[in-house]
């Protein structure tokens, strides 16, 4: 692919965050990570992680597994900790890739993630043609904080009201042609 990447000044080289962006491709993660110079860690579904030697490789990229759609309080501490210590995060905030080219809804975790942990979620949107020999840009946004939320209790929806927030900045990002 060639790829055109925006925004990346958006990037601190140091300190935690949670890069946030669109997901229509299994080759997102890989497009992410050649756009970004720090070493990222990723969450992916649990299911990938059956197979002995590809969950090798995956935890050897700073892959870890998650059960999507219950509270799994192992992904939970090895996010918190890992932030903690000024990782950054990839976390894609609608859980899965998307078929077609309209964004789904965000789920909770990003926002709670950054709420929690007191770092910045930036916003990414990737946009282009996945064949290959063609172009896709990676849009990095400006940084959202979350921090004057830290001392609240908030509900599910209104991490999921964040979340949309975030889908929304990830919209803006999307390059149309």
């Amino acid at each position: 692919y060639k790829i055109d990447v925006r925004g990346s000044e958006n990037l601190s080289e140091t300190g935690g965050a949670i890069i946030c962006p669109n997901h229509f491709s299994w080759a997102d993660p890989l497009l992410i990570s050649v756009c970004i110079k720090r070493r990222l860690m990723f969450m992916a579904k649990h299911q990938a992680f059956k197979r002995k030697i590809f969950a090798y490789f995956l935890k050897a990229l700073g892959v870890y597994p998650i059960k999507r759609g219950e509270a799994d309080l192992a992904a939970f501490r090895t996010t918190l900790k890992a932030l903690k210590e000024n990782k950054i995060i990839v976390i894609f905030p609608e859980g899965t890739r998307i078929k077609g080219w309209e964004l789904g809804k965000a789920n909770a975790g990003a926002p709670m993630f950054s709420i929690k942990s007191g770092k910045p979620v930036i916003p990414v949107g990737i946009s282009g043609n996945y064949n290959l020999f063609s172009k896709l840009t990676v849009s990095f946004g400006q940084p959202i904080e979350f921090h004057k939320f830290n001392d609240k209790k908030l509900s599910n929806d209104e991490y999921l009201k964040f979340g949309e927030n975030i889908m929304d900045e990830i919209r803006r990002l999307i390059i149309r042609k």
